[in-house]
């Protein structure tokens, strides 16, 4: 059986099987990329030498053994896998019910010419006529489509979860209060033990209702019309993931003969870790400057809204949307900072999207010999 005979139920499980061991393995160089987003850009018209020498920017392997001393590298971990889980289950299933559902409708369009006998058959054809003129006429303009309308989908549905998750990941162990012990004698000095025990760390559903009840119900969707922009990614992945793994496929029926013979056809665990990291990393190159952007937005207005706690004095201004932050960002460091963070980004990610499809092709096939067998 093909991945195409089975329910989009199965291609769901297994993305969400998939996404979340994926990000469970690869979560500290996620950790690790949000971090060293928050470091600001060297400046270019920097001239005093000893700030430089004083304040040298804090490499990746530096900012990974601090994480490591503070035994902090799976900070979070808990709220990005059950995010990850959730995501990547609406992600394949709605990906794969939208493939179907394009391909029915020009299915019956094709088909309802020979179908006039009733009202209903009448209606449906009228129906598909009108979708012809706006569905895409080839398949890999179909994929896109659905790509992209998956992705606007899933962020509607799990931009409050993405929120809670990154708020805990950026949040730092805060003490919750200083528990003095007496002084401890001794025959030279006295020193004073200060026990400062740290807030427990809070789950998900915790975190979006912390925001909920202190910002509002629509701050859980706040960052919306950014991460729309960002469907460009997700989309750019499946899309050229789903164009590699039919072409492949196709290669390989033609080689086993027309009908594809011989049991159940499915990428091999290296063939799609190979196209997933491929398909990653193109998508993320493309559209990393919008991922920083948007870091950047979110930590420029939390580092204001600290601000004007600590000292209502100092004045420190938000950016004007995302063309502003890429700008400044960009006046900073030069272009080379539009893609700060990059090189852990892509480790992280081609990494885990390389798993995440090696997990779900092997749980397709599972799935499909299960059915089989039956």
């Amino acid at each position: 059986m093909t991945a195409k005979g089975l329910p989009p139920s199965a291609h769901a499980i297994s993305g969400a099987v998939g996404g979340a061991f994926a990000t469970w393995l690869f979560y500290p160089l996620e950790l690790l990329r949000v971090e060293m987003q928050k470091t600001p850009p060297p400046s270019s018209q920097e001239d005093d030498e000893n700030i430089k020498h004083d304040n040298p920017p804090e490499t990746n392997l530096e900012c990974f053994i601090r994480l490591y001393k503070k035994q902090a590298l799976y900070r979070g971990a808990s709220a990005m896998v059950t995010t990850m889980l959730i995501s990547s289950y609406i992600t394949f299933f709605a990906l794969e019910s939208i493939r179907r559902s394009m391909a029915t409708l020009k299915q019956g369009g094709q088909q309802s010419n020979r179908q006039q006998h009733t009202r209903q058959i009448h209606q449906l054809q009228n129906h598909i006529k009108f979708l012809n003129y706006i569905l895409p006429k080839s398949k890999m303009g179909s994929s896109l489509l659905a790509s992209t309308i998956t992705g606007v989908i899933n962020v509607f549905l799990t931009t409050p979860l993405w929120n809670g998750t990154r708020r805990i990941m950026e949040s730092d162990p805060q003490p919750s209060k200083s528990i003095s012990l007496p002084c401890i004698n001794d025959e030279k000095k006295q020193v004073n033990v200060s026990v400062l025990p740290l807030k427990p760390e809070p789950n998900l559903w915790e975190m979006m209702y912390q925001i909920r009840k202190d910002e509002g119900t629509l701050q859980l969707w706040h960052g919306t019309v950014s991460s729309l922009l960002l469907v460009s990614n997700p989309a750019i992945q499946y899309f050229l993931y789903e164009q590699i793994r039919v072409w492949i496929l196709g290669i390989k029926n033609r080689r086993r003969g027309s009908g594809g013979a011989g049991g159940s056809m499915q990428l091999t665990a290296m063939e799609a870790f190979v196209f997933g990291a491929l398909s990653k990393t193109v998508a993320t190159v493309i559209t990393y400057p919008l991922q920083l952007g948007q870091v950047l937005i979110r930590l420029r207005k939390n580092e204001v809204k600290d601000l004007e706690q600590a000292d209502p004095c100092m004045e420190i201004e938000e950016y004007n949307g995302m063309a502003d932050c890429l700008y400044q960002q960009y006046t900073r460091g030069g272009f080379s900072s539009l893609f700060q963070g990059m090189s852990s980004k892509l480790v992280q990610t081609v990494g885990q999207a390389s798993f995440i499809f090696v997990t779900y092709e092997q749980m397709l096939a599972l799935v499909a010999k299960v059915i089989e067998s039956r």
